[in-house]
Order: C-alpha cells, then sequence, then structure tokens
C-alpha cells in the first residue's frame, strides 16, 4: 500500500516538475522571443523600437571624450572657411570665376573655461588679403567686442543689470520684459526647450494609449518572410502591420489634437520657446506661439471632422529583422514614406505616385558622417553634409564640407578646423583702460554717442565691405540657388521670406473644399486681423482682400454673422497671391445643390 502511494506520489511529483519545466520553456519564449505574442504587441514593440534607431543617430553627433577635456583644459583653435560656387557644372560652359571664391575666413582663438576666458580673432581675407577683422573677448564677467578695422578698443558689456542698460540705451519696458539681468552662458540655452527623460516617456505612455483605445486586434495583420530592399541590398523580415480606415485614422488624430493642445507638458515647451525669442528680438516678435498653436489645432480638427468621409485605408507597416527594427512604411493611396534603419545607414524616403520625391540619408562610416538630403519635386537638388574627424589626447583635426547643388549649379563650403591643448595660455588678452570701453560705467549721454559712433561706423564698413566682395555675385548665387528671392525682402511689402512664409501659412491652411458654414466662421475668427475689404460677385463668390495688420471690425462681423446663419450650407475656400508671393485674397464659393 505505501508503495502504490509512494508511486503515486513520485508520479505527481514528477508531473509538476516536467509542467514547471514546460511552463519555464514557455516563460522565458515568451519574454525572450516573440513567440505567443498577439500582432498588436509586436507592432507596438517594433514601432517603440524606432526610439532606439533615433537614439544610435543622436549619438552620432554626441560630445566625445575629448570635448569633454575642452571643458577643464586650456585649447587653441584654428579654423578656416572656404566657399566656392560654380555654375554650369559639367557642361564645356563651366564657371568658376566669381569673386565668392576670392574670399576666406579664418578664426583664431584660445579658451580656459576654468578661467571663464575666449578670445576669438575673426579675419576676412580676399585673394589672401585682409579687408576685414573682428575681435571677441569674454574674461570673467565681461563681454566685449573690437571691430578692429575701425576702433582700437573693446565695447565691453558687463554681464549685469542687463535690463537697466537697455533701457538707458533706449528699449522699452515692454521690448526688454523678457530680457534677464543676466544671461548665464555656461547653461544650455535649450535647457528650458528640452524634455527630460521623465516628460519623454510620460508623453509616450499617454499618446499610445490614446492610439491603443482607438484601434482592435482586427486591425493587426503579420506577414513572415518578407523580403525588403534598403541601400541597394535585400533583407529577409517579418512584417507586422497595422491597418486604419480614414474614419479611425481621423479619430486618432482628433484624439491626439484635443488631448495636445491643453497638454501642459507640450504647451510649457512653446511658451519656453516662445520667451526665448522674446530674449532674442527684444520683444519685436508678435506672434503668441502657444495660443497660436491652439487656434491651428481648433481648425485643424474642424477640417478633419468635416471630410471624415471615404474608404481610404493607411497602412503602416514595421519590417523586424533579427529582433531589431529596420524599416518603418507608411502607405496611403496617394503618398509612401518609408523609415530605413539597418548598420549605420539611415534613411527617410518621401514617394509620390510611385515616384521618389525626396530622400534624406545619414550614414556613418568609421570616422566620416555623411548627411544627403536629395530632392526631385520640384528642380532636381541635393545638399550634402559630410564631417571628417581624427584626434589624439591632445589635438583634433575636424573637417566639414557642405555641398549644394541645383540643377547645374552647386555650392561648396569646406571647414577646417585644428583644436590643440595649450597647457600654457601665451599672449591671452585682457580688458584694460586703454582698450576697453565698458558701457555700464558711463553716463547715458557718452554711451549714447559711442553706440551711435559705432554703428555709424560700422554701417560704413559694410557698405564699403559690399563694393570689396562684390554683393552682387553673392546676392546672384543665392538667387540661382533658390536660397534668396527678391534680396530676402519683398520690396513692396518689406516682408522677409521667413515672415510672408509664416503669414501665408494661416491662411493657406483655411483651403479645403465641402466646408460647412460654421467652419468658414470659426476660420474667419483666427485671420480677422488681417481682413479689409469684401467683394460679393454672382451672389455664390466672396472675395475677402488680405492684408498684413489691417483690419476692417465692420466686414468681420457681417462675415461670422452671414456663416453662422447659414451653418448648414456648404463652401469651398482658396486663396489667391499678390506678385510678391503674399496671399491677398480669401476666396469663398458656395456649392449650389444641382
Amino acid at each position: 500500500m505505501m508503495a502504490r502511494k509512494k508511486r503515486i506520489t513520485l508520479i505527481i511529483v514528477i508531473v509538476v516538475l516536467i509542467l514547471l519545466i514546460i511552463g519555464g520553456i514557455f516563460l522565458a519564449l515568451y519574454l525572450n522571443t516573440d513567440m505567443f505574442k498577439s500582432n498588436q504587441t509586436l507592432f507596438i514593440k517594433y514601432l517603440g523600437k524606432n526610439s532606439e534607431n533615433i537614439q544610435r543617430l543622436e549619438n552620432i553627433i554626441n560630445k566625445t571624450e575629448y570635448d569633454e577635456l575642452l571643458k577643464t583644459n586650456p585649447y587653441n583653435v584654428t579654423s578656416e572657411i572656404k566657399v566656392n560656387y560654380t555654375e554650369n557644372v559639367g557642361t564645356t560652359e563651366e564657371n568658376n570665376n566669381n569673386s565668392i571664391n576670392q574670399l576666406k575666413i579664418t578664426v583664431d582663438g584660445q579658451t580656459d573655461n576654468n578661467n571663464n576666458y575666449d578670445y576669438r580673432n575673426i579675419k576676412l581675407l580676399k585673394n589672401d588679403e585682409q579687408i576685414m577683422q573682428n575681435e571677441i573677448l569674454h574674461t570673467s564677467n565681461n563681454y566685449g567686442i573690437k571691430f578692429t578695422d575701425l576702433f582700437n578698443q573693446y565695447v565691453v558689456v558687463e554681464n549685469q543689470n542687463l535690463k537697466d542698460l537697455l533701457k538707458r540705451i533706449g528699449y522699452t519696458d515692454e521690448q526688454i520684459e523678457y530680457v534677464p539681468d543676466s544671461i548665464d552662458f555656461d547653461n544650455d540655452i535649450l535647457q528650458d526647450i528640452k524634455f527630460s527623460n521623465e516628460e519623454i516617456e510620460s508623453l509616450i505612455n499617454k499618446y499610445t494609449s490614446i492610439i491603443t483605445q482607438n484601434i482592435g486586434e482586427a486591425n493587426f495583420q503579420r506577414q513572415k518572410n518578407q523580403v525588403i530592399e534598403i541601400n541597394g541590398q535585400n533583407y529577409s523580415a517579418n512584417a507586422y502591420i497595422l491597418v486604419l480606415t480614414k474614419e479611425q485614422l481621423n479619430n486618432i488624430y482628433i484624439n491626439i489634437l484635443e488631448n495636445l493642445k491643453e497638454d501642459e507638458t507640450v504647451l510649457n515647451k512653446i511658451e519656453a520657446i516662445q520667451n526665448k525669442i522674446n530674449q532674442l528680438t527684444l520683444g519685436k516678435e508678435s506672434i503668441d506661439f502657444k495660443n497660436d498653436l491652439i487656434e491651428k489645432i481648433d481648425l485643424t480638427i474642424q477640417k478633419i471632422r468635416q471630410t471624415n468621409i471615404g474608404t481610404d485605408e493607411t497602412k503602416i507597416v514595421v519590417y523586424e529583422n533579427n529582433g531589431e527594427t529596420i524599416s518603418t512604411c507608411i502607405q496611403t493611396q496617394e503618398y509612401q514614406i518609408n523609415l530605413n534603419c539597418l548598420n549605420g545607414y539611415n534613411e527617410l524616403v518621401f514617394i509620390e505616385n510611385n515616384t521618389e520625391i525626396h530622400k534624406i540619408t545619414i550614414e556613418n562610416i568609421d570616422n566620416k558622417i555623411v548627411i544627403n538630403n536629395e530632392n526631385n519635386e520640384d528642380q532636381e537638388s541635393s545638399f550634402t553634409i559630410e564631417k571628417t574627424q581624427e584626434e589624439n589626447d591632445k589635438k583634433r583635426e575636424d573637417s566639414y564640407k557642405v555641398l549644394y547643388e541645383l540643377d547645374n549649379k552647386k555650392i561648396e563650403i569646406n571647414i577646417n578646423r585644428i583644436t590643440e591643448m595649450a597647457p600654457i595660455m601665451e599672449n591671452a588678452q585682457v580688458f584694460n583702460n586703454d582698450n576697453a570701453i565698458i558701457l555700464n560705467k558711463l553716463e547715458d549721454s557718452i554711451m549714447k554717442e559711442i553706440i551711435n559712433r559705432v554703428q555709424t561706423g560700422v554701417n560704413g564698413k559694410i557698405e564699403s565691405l559690399k563694393q570689396e566682395i562684390n554683393y552682387q555675385d553673392i546676392e546672384k548665387m543665392l538667387k540661382d540657388l533658390g536660397v534668396l528671392r527678391n534680396s530676402g525682402i519683398l520690396t513692396s511689402t518689406g516682408v522677409t521670406e521667413t515672415e510672408k512664409n509664416r503669414f501665408n501659412s494661416s491662411f493657406e491652411l483655411l483651403k479645403g473644399e465641402n466646408l460647412s458654414g460654421e467652419t468658414i466662421s470659426a476660420s474667419i475668427s483666427s485671420v480677422k486681423n488681417n481682413l479689409a475689404t469684401i467683394e460679393i460677385i454672382d451672389n455664390s463668390e466672396l472675395r475677402i482682400g488680405v492684408s498684413r495688420n489691417q483690419s476692417n471690425e465692420e466686414i468681420v462681423n457681417v462675415l461670422i454673422n452671414f456663416f453662422n446663419e447659414n451653418q448648414s450650407e456648404k463652401y469651398n475656400i482658396d486663396v489667391e497671391y499678390d506678385e510678391n508671393g503674399l496671399v491677398n485674397q480669401l476666396i469663398i464659393k458656395e456649392i449650389k445643390e444641382q
């Protein structure tokens, strides 16, 4: 009897051990492999691994051990910048005979961070003859600049009581509102703008949750042994796929945008950016980024809701090879976006109507980093950055080559920099009574007189330099390469290209078809400060005159009341531009029932 009981006990123990072993195997397989995991889990897992790919890209430009040594050791820097511009590349009329190619900039300097010392001697040369020199010096808490061609003395500012100094110069309280009393140059100027690791993790969890709540397991698929081409080579990979209808995708968009406009973490960063801009521009930038963002989000949400009709599908495919995400593709009927990351090669490709229109690649080979940007959308262009670095314990040599090509024109910028440890700082510069004027310590009248003299001298030097370096050649080059349009200023309006794009975008966002009167009423409110005139054409078309910083409150009220009374009617909105490329007409056409 006892023997039988022992046998039964032994069998039970063996069975339990077997179950434990099998359970352990299955647990290990689940934790360490992709067996038994759902398609949704695997998709999210490998989509999330793109953050590791991005981290690898950041590591390419991270500071090296040599950079850490420079923080605590004195060093000398010698740099040279040379530009070469060529027209009619690859033809019998290839030409690089221009004044631009005669110029060179050299920068020599000394730095000792332990003693708050930094000196730079900047020279502009033409055919190796100096035509301009500036010197910049920082010692202790004083910062000075010397226009060596014009004056023998540094103009120095003490890094304290800056608000008071600017006010004495003539700036208003409003302009200096965001200017600190002193600037901490040792701190990262982007520190307030950067997201902390905790903030990033919180944002990822928050918006991942929004996405997963709006999709189910049925939206996910898995395909094994798919062949994908990256950088000319084929790789076998498992594909994890998410398919969303237009309605599902738009619901996700709306949920994300609704949360985004109330997300204090993001909005606080927007405000920090605004504060930095106000500091740099002394309050001249009048745009309220935070409220502007919220208004545009509201308009985008309304537009999505108005056009949330159709059977279009969006497919997101994540390709995994040996546990690593090597490619992520977003596919729609109109376009495709591919992000490929493998073996130090990274590329972002935009495809439209089966044609590659834009590709950005970043490749790290040994000590050479190559960044290339190819654009085939309008005119074929290519932008390439190559960085080569060699260093030892005492010395580092950096070489940069920046190449921009458009059609048959190209500009090449070569920057060579040598950084060398210098235990003894020789010929260190100092401020003294003979070579420096400290603005903070002067009476207001004398300070303003000196500032006016410096401004007059600098303006005169700029005009003479324009003749010396043949400014027309530079202007022509920038226009030919599409970098500059109309000298960077729209002559009839005094608007820079950046300001023009910002102004236009607020109206271009309103463009759409089959929009309700309710949506248009909100749209009118968002741009009311720039609506000046109205013209009615055939009782079915409104032409609203657009003017920068000019509005007609009566017209705005009439429009808002009209579209509020006709909320259920449908309209198309388009824009027209003036000869300078600024939006000058907002065109609203009623859709008549057939």
